[in-house]
């Protein structure tokens, strides 16, 4: 006889992002398409696609394009409780504040996912 039980498993049982549980099955991010100098972000989530991966892309006018995924690019950044408040800068929002590279962060912010790809066209 087993000593540990299976337990039996309900939809919704699962923990969710701020109880520590997984990912989402879907979310947004940004396709950057290489020697082409355009990106785009998606407008609603989808699942997040692995190197080698083919994308395909269907243009307004119907034609369709095929990238392979070559690189994901994941970007995190001091959380926003972390960072001085914008009326504590001196040169606009968003500025780069003087001395801050040296703080170890305590939290941290993820930006979307960049999608790197190549055509294969």
């Amino acid at each position: 006889m087993d000593p540990s039980p299976a337990l039996s498993h309900r939809p919704g049982d699962e923990p969710g992002i701020e109880e520590g549980g997984g990912p989402p099955d879907a979310l947004p991010w940004t396709l950057v398409v290489e020697d082409e100098d355009w990106s785009a972000d998606l407008e609603h989530g989808a699942a997040l696609p692995r190197v080698g991966d083919v994308i395909e892309y269907i243009a307004d006018d119907g034609n369709k394009r095929r990238f392979r995924v070559r690189e994901i690019i994941h970007t995190v950044q001091s959380s926003a409780a972390e960072r001085p408040s914008v009326r504590e800068e001196t040169v606009g929002p968003n500025t780069t504040v003087a001395g801050a590279g040296d703080r170890i962060p305590r939290a941290l912010r993820a930006g979307l996912p960049r999608v790197v790809v190549r055509a294969e066209d």
